[in-house]
């Protein structure tokens, strides 16, 4: 579904990051939920996501990656907990998938 227009203004409120994956786990009681530590480098330091991408991925698969991560975004509760952020993925139709970054990038490089 395509969305509407947004202004450069609007963009440029995002705050697009290379976020790396330092723990992972499952979130008890939840089929979705993995609750992870990524470092967001000097800026944001290290913080709590959320993700609903089990059972499409375990946390072991996760581990030590890199990936976008939305920032800025205003923390949500879910299970009791806080997430403070978004990993971004490709959204196929029928399965989403992570887009894995090069680990060479540094921990809160901005992506523009």
């Amino acid at each position: 579904m395509k969305k509407s227009v947004i202004s450069y203004p609007d963009f440029d409120k995002l705050d697009l990051r290379v976020g790396e994956v330092k723990e992972a786990s499952h979130v008890e009681k939840s089929k979705h939920l993995i609750k992870l530590t990524v470092d967001l480098g000097a800026e944001y330091g290290f913080v709590e996501i959320l993700s609903g991408l089990s059972p499409t991925y375990a946390p072991e698969d996760l581990m030590g990656k890199k990936f976008i991560v939305l920032a800025n975004l205003e923390p949500k509760k879910m299970m009791s907990m806080d997430s403070h952020g978004m990993i971004l993925v490709a959204d196929d139709p029928e399965k989403f998938s992570l887009v894995p970054l090069d680990n060479n990038l540094k921990n809160g490089t901005v992506i523009r």
